[in-house]
């Protein structure tokens, strides 16, 4: 049974005896009320008004009657309206059924009648999953404009909408925006009664809902066959009450895991995301959303809401929104002056920003690459926490690290990401130990530079959406974009920016997974070093190119990036030269042949092969540089005759430290390659050449024009080494140099290889001297 109490009734006759007893037995049974005398002048507050049911008495001459009927019909299309007669025409009634009268009853009026009709017309009201109209309805619009579609808009009453929230609550997990302790958050709702619509901005932003503060990507036991599970998790869900800002930010993140190397796990989840967006007319006084062109939005979401008073003007943004609107409540076509209230509500929304920016967007990038070395980085980063608080509730920050965690039977276990990000200290430590972003300003910089440059130029999409909840967040005081964007303006000249998006590699579909390979030898090569070959337990080859490398995986342990020692061209097995270290290379130094490992890839650009092909290579090699820059030389051994003079410089600490030794004994004393090599410390025994690998380049003959260089080794080295080629007139476009060491997910997701706005791992790891000139946090 349905509750009267949540119908208001509009009574319209002119017996006023009739008109106070019907009023009177209606109000005595839980309805609300209203009664007129005249409908022709309830029409003017029918459009501010609730009601549900209309009782409307048509007299013998009703036109007059039937064109307010239709006038109420027209504005609000959903109302059931019953009417009484005296003496009703055959006409009359008809033309009453076509304007969508739901019954008529003869007088005297017989309550029990009036009762049973009403009661079925509140039931028809909230029924669930009600529909715009009636079969019977006719209107003065057209019915295609009606029917819900994308683009369309349409008025929908505070009631309906909370009927709409009601009929979603019984149906699917709906996230709401609540207030809490005097803030705003999103949160699971349990009734419309708990939604904040009218806020300024929440404490987190709704991506968690999408992209999880950690989740689990796969699940595995060790042991015979190394088993391994992706875990794709996602709950059907409608959020409700997203701000144009954060509708933004995750368009940004469907860019980023759906467009770029898909990911699954964030595809699921995003495809069974309603979103419900609703304008922001009260503004954070923090927020410069305007300065972002992010206050309004046209896209991202399925429904969007604009508050105009008594009701809500709501745009379609998809089909499923237009479905769910159609299955879920009732609506009608917006009026005039509800189009132009909307007008108003939102320019008295803009006029409520407290800050802006002092310089168009667009030129933010070109603010920003013209102040990479302003003494304001590291004046402003001075009182930095790095607690990373800024990027916890930012909604544009995506970076995360991928580990193992065992399970206490210590044969299964799972691997998950979690939320990871370039203000904490850790964030850019390599496997090495070295920290290429260790200092506080070179972080804040790199924070900086991605909100307002390097995600705009990647994706094409501004990367701060100017919520303002950083700065709220910040201890300090010092993470507002805005802030900086505006004193770095003051200073410089400014022009329009330059952008190129770059497009990274696309790998299979699903990124996270490895695919297991057999290890089916090891050899020492050193007290710290090992060389695996393993083979794809699929059959399948690699498919590599010099100078790529491979994620290893080791169930329990977690992953590592390892760049690839052997040619492509040698077969389907390939070759991994490892130095114990860290914990998935001390672990796999354990293992024996036989054993399985997970891999993924391979990965980046290597080794430019076609421009190289013809011309005279010069080849060099520091420390275990060797390993990944073997595979080139092995590739061009294998097709010798396709290149010109082929010199090869090795230089490592000491003699104990040499790696693959036989082929360096191969190479002394072959025809094919002109072979150098030298050591940093003598020891005895030793009777081969001391000092640096740049006395090795004097002892070769080069040809600028002719000579193409491929560079591997630390990156104390390549400073160096790079202004000793520039002594030979190397030009920099002619040299190649490998950034390996800075690997780490492969698929320029998790941020740790970013080098200013490339990812190592996509763009990577070999890059011309031309390209890494640009790059000022690539150290030469």
């Amino acid at each position: 049974m349905c509750n009267m109490n949540e119908s208001s009734v509009l009574v319209i006759e002119s017996d006023p005896i009739v008109r106070e007893s019907l009023s009177g037995w209606l109000s005595s049974t839980g309805f609300e009320v209203t009664s007129a005398e005249d409908g022709e002048k309830i029409v003017k507050v029918f459009a501010k008004s609730d009601f549900n049911i209309v009782i409307m008495d048509v007299r013998l001459h009703s036109e007059t009657q039937l064109a307010t009927l239709r006038e109420m019909k027209a504005i609000r299309p959903w109302i059931k309206t019953i009417i009484i007669a005296a003496h009703p025409q055959e006409e009359t009634v008809l033309e009453a059924k076509k304007i969508g009268v739901v019954d008529y009853i003869v007088k005297p009026v017989d309550m029990d009648d009036l009762q049973r009709i009403i009661q079925g017309s509140v039931e028809s009201i909230y029924k669930d999953n009600v529909n715009i109209t009636d079969d019977n309805t006719s209107f003065e619009s057209s019915g295609d404009e009606l029917v819900p579609g994308i683009k369309k808009s349409f008025a929908i009453s505070r009631e309906y909408l909370s009927l709409m929230v009601e009929n979603l609550l019984r149906e699917t997990e709906v996230i709401g925006v609540k207030a809490k302790q005097g803030k705003y958050i999103y949160d699971r709702i349990h009734g419309f009664y708990e939604l904040s619509l009218d806020y300024d901005v929440t404490v987190s932003p709704p991506t968690r809902y999408m992209f999880p503060a950690k989740e689990t990507l796969l699940k595995f036991k060790t042991g015979n066959g190394n088993h391994v599970e992706p875990v794709i998790e996602s709950t059907p869900r409608v959020i409700i009450g997203v701000h144009p800002y954060d509708i933004k930010a995750i368009e940004l993140l469907d860019d980023v895991f759906m467009n770029h190397n898909p990911d699954p796990n964030y595809i699921a989840r995003r495809e069974n995301t309603i979103i419900i967006g609703v304008d922001c007319l009260h503004p954070s006084p923090r927020s410069f959303a305007p300065s972002m062109g992010t206050n309004w939005t046209e896209t991202g979401f399925d429904l969007l809401l604009t508050d105009i008073g008594n009701s809500y003007i709501v745009k379609i943004g998809t089909e499923k929104g237009a479905e769910l609107l159609a299955k879920h409540t009732k609506y009608r076509l917006p009026t005039g002056d509800e189009i132009v209230r909307q007008k108003k509500v939102r320019g008295e929304a803009l006029n409520r920003y407290k800050v802006a920016l002092d310089t168009p967007k667009d030129r933010i990038p070109k603010i920003l690459e013209e102040s990479y070395d302003d003494p304001y980085w590291e004046n402003r980063s001075a009182t930095c926490l790095s607690c990373g608080s800024c990027i916890m509730v930012c909604p544009t920050c995506y970076c995360f690290d991928v580990k193992d965690e065992m399970a206490l039977n210590l044969t299964e276990g799972e691997r998950f990401r979690r939320w990871d990000g370039c203000m904490l200290v850790d964030f850019a430590k390599v496997a090495s130990g070295e920290n290429f972003r260790k200092d506080k300003a070179s972080r804040f910089r790199h924070r900086m530079f991605r909100k307002g440059k390097y995600i705009l130029e990647r994706y094409g999409k501004v990367g701060c959406v100017g919520c303002g909840r950083c700065s709220s967040a910040c201890l300090a005081g010092i993470a507002s974009p805005l802030e900086a964007f505006n004193s770095l303006a003051e200073n410089i000249r400014l022009k329009e920016a330059a952008t190129s998006v770059i497009q990274p590699a696309k790998q299979a579909m699903d990124i996270y997974t490895p695919e297991m390979a057999e290890i089916l030898s090891v050899r020492q090569l050193t007290e710290k070093e090992k060389v695996f070959e393993l083979k794809l337990k699929s059959g399948k080859k690699l498919g590599h190119y010099p100078g790529q490398f491979v994620t290893v995986s080791i169930m329990g342990t977690g992953e590592a990036p390892l760049s690839i020692s052997s040619s492509p061209l040698r077969g389907k097995n390939f070759q991994l030269a490892v130095r114990s270290m860290g914990d998935l290379t001390s672990a796999l130094h354990s293992v024996e042949a036989g054993a399985t490992v997970g891999i993924r890839g391979p990965f980046g650009n290597g080794f430019p092969l076609e421009t190289l092909e013809g011309r005279d290579l010069l080849l060099i090699a520091g420390g275990i540089g060797l390993f990944p820059l073997r595979s080139l030389i092995q590739y061009v051994m294998d097709r010798r005759y396709d290149y010109g003079k082929v010199s090869l410089l090795y230089g490592c600490r000491t003699p104990a430290e040499r790696v693959f030794t036989d082929e360096l004994d191969f190479w002394q004393n072959s025809k094919d390659i002109d072979f150098h090599e030298t050591v940093d410390l003598q020891s005895e025994g030793w009777t081969g050449n001391v000092g640096v690998i740049t006395n090795l380049i004097d002892k070769v003959e080069i040809d600028p024009k002719k000579t193409m260089v491929a560079v591997v080794g630390p990156p104390i080295m390549y400073k160096f080494v790079i202004e000793k080629l520039k002594k030979r007139d190397l030009p920099d476009a002619h040299v190649f140099l490998s950034l390996e060491r800075k690997m780490k997910c492969g698929v320029g997701k998790c941020g740790h290889c970013q080098i200013n706005g490339i990812y190592t791992c996509q763009e990577g790891p070999v890059f011309s001297l031309t390209q890494l000139r640009s790059l000022r946090e690539a150290v030469l």
